[in-house]
């Protein structure tokens, strides 16, 4: 995919979308945010806090390293105590800042604990339509997505 252009993703929109997403999964009952390092810690920290529940943590760095699977770096997900009902799976919603070929997604979705629990979702800030099913506010659309934690001046 070619990239056409930088755009810029200020901290207004960030918010707006990190409200819109609670007040979609604030319905859920036991949600549990498994955030993809890095680029999805921001949005798992955000929501963990403001939907009052569980973070975990997967590695994988396809673009920025040389990871060749998925790793947990804190998995909470099979730790009863921190659920609501610990008889039933929590709901995991997984986390990133973009999908963009997919590698990511699926990496993490390899894991075993996606296949032991069947109650997950997915989404990410910025994507492009995918057969992954993987969720999505924005399209992507051949821009570079900079986001305002990625900056340390200028258009925050």
């Amino acid at each position: 995919m070619k990239v056409i252009e930088n755009y810029n993703y200020l901290y207004d929109q960030y918010y707006n979308d990190v409200a819109e997403l609670k007040e979609r999964f604030e319905k859920i009952p036991d949600p549990h945010i498994v955030a993809i390092y890095r680029g999805g810690l921001p949005l798992g920290v955000h929501l963990s806090n403001a939907l009052h529940c569980p973070l975990s943590i997967v590695k994988y760095q396809s673009r920025d390293g040389e990871d060749h699977k998925a790793e947990w770096l804190l998995n909470l997900t099979e730790d009863t105590s921190i659920r609501k009902n610990e008889l039933f799976f929590p709901e995991l919603i997984v986390v990133d800042d973009i999908y963009d070929t997919g590698e990511t997604f699926r990496a993490v979705l390899n894991l075993p604990e996606f296949h032991n629990n069947p109650n997950y979702r997915t989404i990410a800030l910025f994507g492009n339509p995918n057969d992954d099913r993987v969720n999505y506010l924005h399209e992507q659309i051949y821009r570079w997505i900079v986001f305002p934690w990625e900056r340390t001046k200028g258009g925050m």
